[in-house]
């Protein structure tokens, strides 16, 4: 009999990790009857996560380098439509996410970006998403701040974007509101998986006993005895990014070229991102990136040039060896899952990676798309 079948039991679930990778999954588990408990190395969740932008955007990141979507793309776009009816539950609990379905336009200034936005029209086809080859007419029509110098736009309908920092928020509350809970400060350094469950010890001393334990811990998950092999897995991939004040909302769907994001709150706030920095570890802004992540933004919004800057970080994405999440069962026996290597797109794959994730824990039907994300893919041959 399965558990998910065994009203009688629900099991234990430690959650390795408080960014969304560990969240989400908590708070449906929790949800479904779960014991679960997060622990979080740091004082405050300020991982990958809390770094974020929150674009929704399966199309406009696939076209960057390629045309065809494949399993990522495809998985992007199942969790973008689940980003909705998530966004619902969460207002109507009280916390509003910045939820904001108003499309996104791409531009181009040179033949190199014209390539791109072709790209990025297929990837959007291929995925349903409603892309649309306009004009500069009707692209300044639709955002008149769009520089005059862009040369070529696509609107893609369907994509969107949140705030994730208020998302994690919100998932905290649903977490806690179902009996689970988060433990801040509980750094995990070694994993003991025994006959009865899985043992973790924490860098004061402390130990806790679970059945079944997931691992989100980002790109440090290799760092934590007992799952060594995950160092080999994962690398960091440094991002820098700030946020102008932007009093007059002068866009309201997310702007992009090839050299910079921008994706408007509505609150008189706008989110500017972000380098791309493989193999440093470190979080800290620095000003020289800043300011020309600041330029690039104003080539393409122009009236940004004079904005204010009101902040400025730094985040370390994770990214797997082969460029894609991984999602599943690090042994056979089912006690130990991996939630982790989502890099540029983990806000937009969280839903559907906790839902597939939760599935796996309490054996229910597989989805379709667990393959090519499954840790087995690395076993050696």
């Amino acid at each position: 009999m399965t558990i998910s079948k065994l009203s009688a039991f629900r099991p234990r679930i430690l959650v390795i990790g408080a960014g969304l990778m560990g969240l989400w999954p908590a708070a449906i588990l929790a949800q479904k009857g779960c014991a679960v408990t997060v622990l979080e190395a740091n004082p405050s969740a300020i991982g990958a996560s809390w770094a974020a932008a929150g674009m929704l955007a399966p199309a406009s990141e696939v076209g960057e380098t390629q045309d065809d979507p494949g399993s990522l793309g495809r998985f992007g776009a199942h969790s973008l439509g689940l980003w909705q009816d998530w966004a619902q539950r969460f207002a109507g609990g009280g916390h509003e996410v910045c939820w904001r379905p108003f499309g996104a336009l791409l531009s181009a200034f040179d033949d190199q970006g014209l390539q791109r936005l072709e790209r990025t029209h297929r990837a959007a086809m291929a995925l349903d998403l409603h892309p649309k080859t306009i004009s500069i007419e009707v692209a300044r029509q639709q955002e008149p701040a769009l520089s005059a110098k862009a040369i070529g736009a696509l609107c893609i309908a369907d994509e969107a974007s949140v705030d994730p920092r208020l998302v994690m928020q919100a998932l905290q509350a649903w977490l806690q509101s179902h009996g689970g809970n988060i433990l801040f400060n509980h750094r995990v350094v070694d994993i003991d998986l025994r006959p009865s469950g899985v043992s973790l010890g924490c860098d004061h001393d402390q130990r806790f006993e679970a059945d079944q334990v997931i691992l989100a811990a980002g790109f440090q998950a290799g760092d934590i005895n007992g799952v060594d092999a995950m160092a080999a897995r994962l690398h960091p991939v440094k991002g820098q990014m700030l946020e102008l004040s932007v009093p007059d909302n002068p866009i309201r769907a997310v702007m992009r070229d090839a050299h910079a994001y921008l994706v408007p709150r509505g609150d008189g706030r706008m989110i500017i991102g972000a380098t791309s920095e493989p193999g440093l570890e470190d979080a800290r802004p620095h000003e020289a990136d800043i300011a020309a992540l600041h330029t690039r933004a104003a080539k393409v919004v122009p009236a940004l040039a004079q904005a204010r800057i009101t902040d400025r970080w730094a985040g370390v994405r994770p990214q797997s060896v082969d460029g894609l999440p991984i999602i599943g069962p690090l042994e056979a026996t089912g006690r130990l899952f991996a939630n982790a290597g989502h890099h540029r797109n983990g806000v937009l794959l969280a839903p559907a990676s906790a839902h597939m994730l939760c599935d796996m824990i309490l054996d229910d039907d597989a989805s379709p798309f667990a393959t090519p994300f499954s840790p087995a893919r690395f076993a050696s041959c």
